[in-house]
């Protein structure tokens, strides 16, 4: 795979921003990182900043939205500012282990209709003890059929595959199978990841799992998940029915 963007969808969390970066500044494979700020408040917008200031990096570009949009339309505007064909989405509160972006450069004849997904999430919670969650799902590439199959089984930790996001993807593939979501201002996009996963499955997309590729994925009692509160829940549900019924 050629360089790639990473992106970073923003929003209060500037305690977080070095380690979500740090990697990527070192790595020659990250052409850029594109930061959008969904309208932090002040003191955050401005510690952010500040660690941009003190990281000297001619790489990192931070734009900051003229209101609130939303985790979703967060995400889709973080893209929209990326210049790479392609791009790894990151949760400004996660971070990649330290071989992933050596796996995903690994990637070859990447497929743009092919969603990138990591095959390990490294679970940690501040003062508890961490644990992985591994897709070892039986499907060579999901797209719909596999999908619903697996959401009317059960199948274990499929549900964190369409709830957590950071994947990698064509940059316009993205923009374009999305669009509409974004567009469409009456849909419940709290449980954003699995609103991305609807979107597109339903405009031709697929998922391929990369063995070997994982991030940390922090739980926190202020996420965005949790800050939507049964919003969130009501959300999700929504999606996965959704998706049961795509044809």
């Amino acid at each position: 795979m050629n360089k790639i963007t990473l992106a970073i969808p923003f929003y209060n969390t500037s305690r977080y921003f070095k380690e979500a970066t740090e990697l990527a500044l070192k790595s020659d494979f990250v052409q850029e990182i594109v930061v959008s700020d969904d309208c932090s408040t002040e003191e955050e917008s401005n510690n952010l900043n500040n660690i941009v200031s003190e990281l000297d990096s001619d790489k990192i570009k931070v734009y900051r939205n003229e209101k609130n949009l939303g985790g979703f339309r967060n995400k889709y505007t973080a893209v929209g500012h990326a210049t790479s064909e392609w791009v790894y989405l990151l949760d400004s509160d996660n971070n990649p282990a330290e071989d992933t972006l050596s796996i995903i450069e690994s990637i070859e004849n990447p497929n743009p209709d092919l969603c990138y997904v990591p095959q390990t999430l490294k679970l940690h919670k501040v003062g508890e003890d961490s644990w992985e969650i591994n897709y070892n799902f039986r499907y060579e590439e999901i797209g719909i059929d596999e999908a619903q199959d697996a959401l009317l089984k059960k199948t274990k930790h499929f549900d964190w595959l369409l709830n957590t996001g950071n994947f990698v993807f064509n940059r316009e593939k993205y923009l374009e199978r999305l669009s509409g979501g974004y567009a469409n201002l009456d849909e419940p996009v709290y449980a954003c990841s699995i609103a991305f996963s609807y979107h597109w499955l339903n405009n031709g997309g697929r998922y391929k799992v990369v063995p070997g590729m994982s991030y940390y994925h922090r739980l926190r009692n202020d996420s965005y998940w949790n800050s939507c509160g049964s919003n969130s829940d009501l959300s999700a549900r929504y999606y996965h029915e959704r998706i049961i019924n795509l044809k």
